[in-house]
């Protein structure tokens, strides 16, 4: 587990590091201000997902795969309800903001998920090459 929240941590260095030159060269003046919150966001989110993922996997494929699906369930619902809290109750006097917000939001669940996706296959290749499930 530990590669894991390393490589997760590497990942989220990177993708500040990326953001930090997009937003402050304007090359891309949309990103929200709050962009490193965000990341911080999805990195618990991510560590904490892949905790359940690595601990179920250690179970049965079954569990793994409840969980994997629950997980997602949960995931969307509590993305939607901070992208809806922040958009309505939050930011409801400046559109400009919310939207920089939303689209800065859903660009890291982009490629948060895709990471998630690549630690998981990776681990799933590595777990089945040394046992059958």
């Amino acid at each position: 587990m530990k590669p894991l929240l390393t490589k997760t941590l590497i990942f989220s260095f990177v993708l500040g590091a990326i953001t930090a030159i997009l937003k402050y060269t304007d090359i891309v003046p949309a990103i929200h201000s709050q962009w490193y919150g965000i990341i911080l966001f999805y990195f618990i989110l991510t560590t904490f997902i892949l905790f359940q993922f690595f601990k179920s996997l250690q179970k049965t494929i079954r569990k793994f795969i409840s969980v994997f699906l629950s997980m997602t369930v949960l995931r969307m619902i509590l993305f939607i309800s901070v992208i809806l809290l922040y958009a309505f109750l939050i930011q409801h006097n400046s559109t400009g903001n919310a939207v920089g917000f939303i689209l800065t939001f859903s660009v890291y669940y982009l490629f948060f998920t895709t990471w998630e996706i690549i630690l998981i296959v990776s681990i799933l290749k590595h777990k089945n090459n040394h046992e059958k499930f």
